[in-house]
């Protein structure tokens, strides 16, 4: 996805060379914003929990194999080894808590605008 929408607003052809830190910048990208997206609404909630993790790790799980396939950027979900999704399941969701702990320990640390909230 990185890839076409560079090469679009470029005009220009990567080269092969780039894939791997093209994909690997964009999904730091995408990671970073899907966290954002939930430190603004883990912080609008009256208590932030590492266990909201878990669910927010699957939404962007889910979100990736519903809006991709239809982007034409992945094979619908049923084309996968299951093994590979579960392992890709698994992923997204450790991201999740890992996300939600972190939140969740700045704001009981009352570090920065996490912390300010009361």
């Amino acid at each position: 996805m990185a890839k076409r929408v560079i090469e679009g607003f470029t005009q220009r052809r990567l080269p092969d060379g780039a894939a791997w830190l093209t994909s690997t910048v964009a999904h730091w990208a995408y990671g970073s914003a899907a966290g954002a997206v939930y430190a603004i609404v883990a912080g609008s909630l009256p208590r932030p929990s590492p266990v909201y993790g878990v669910p927010f790790g699957a939404a962007v799980f889910a979100g990736d194999y519903v809006t991709l396939p239809i982007a034409g950027l992945y094979k619908p979900i049923w084309q996968y080894d299951p093994k590979i999704v579960a392992w890709d399941f698994g992923a997204h969701v450790a991201y999740g808590t890992g996300t939600a702990m972190t939140f969740w320990l700045l704001s009981r640390l009352g570090i920065g605008a996490v912390g300010q909230r009361q």
